[in-house]
């Protein structure tokens, strides 16, 4: 009897642990979201910038000089200001992430829809090897945290944060340039 009284505890304590075991297990770790670009190239790459806002008229451009520096692609050539240009304009310019894909292949009213033919900007980018990107970015989202973007030689669109939108519309309309010594 004593036996038969110890198998089932022993039966029980099994069940116990077996059911403790599952119940505990941690959860796999989830598969991370791969990031997508809108587009992407090595910021090295960026040889000259144009960004225009057509709805105000205003445009400005940049070019990148054999010492690797930026100026402004104008007659006098001036630098850039780098405190306000740094690594950080080439870096926002070779692939802003997308925060969501919202179309693939989007028909003439959809991109009328999302602003993209009658764009708040355009920026044209020339990469040393020659390609030219001619990027399409339209209204801002309804919610405003977001701006749709066309991707370059296609009619995808996604959308980009507000702030990438901000950062390149303040050069245009507050254009880095070194602001003179003061005495």
């Amino acid at each position: 009897m004593r036996l038969k009284s110890i198998l089932i505890l022993l039966v029980i304590l099994l069940a116990l642990g077996g059911y403790f075991y599952y119940s505990n297990r941690p959860e796999p770790a989830p598969k991370p979201v791969s990031q997508v670009f809108v587009w992407l190239f090595e910021m090295e790459e960026l040889q000259r910038v144009e960004m225009q806002l057509p709805q105000e008229n205003l445009s400005q451009a940049f070019i990148k000089e054999a010492d690797r520096s930026w100026s402004f692609d104008d007659a006098q050539r001036a630098k850039v200001d780098m405190k306000r240009w740094g690594g950080g304009i080439p870096l926002l310019l070779s692939g802003p992430a997308a925060a969501r894909v919202i179309a693939t292949n989007a028909t003439a009213e959809k991109l009328a829809e999302f602003g993209l033919t009658q764009p708040q900007m355009k920026i044209i980018l020339t990469l040393e090897s020659g390609k030219i990107m001619d990027i399409i970015v339209g209204h801002s989202t309804p919610d405003g945290t977001n701006y749709y973007v066309q991707a370059p030689g296609s009619n995808d669109v996604a959308t980009v944060d507000y702030t990438w939108y901000g950062v390149l519309e303040r050069l245009v309309k507050e254009p880095p340039y070194i602001a003179p010594a003061t005495k």
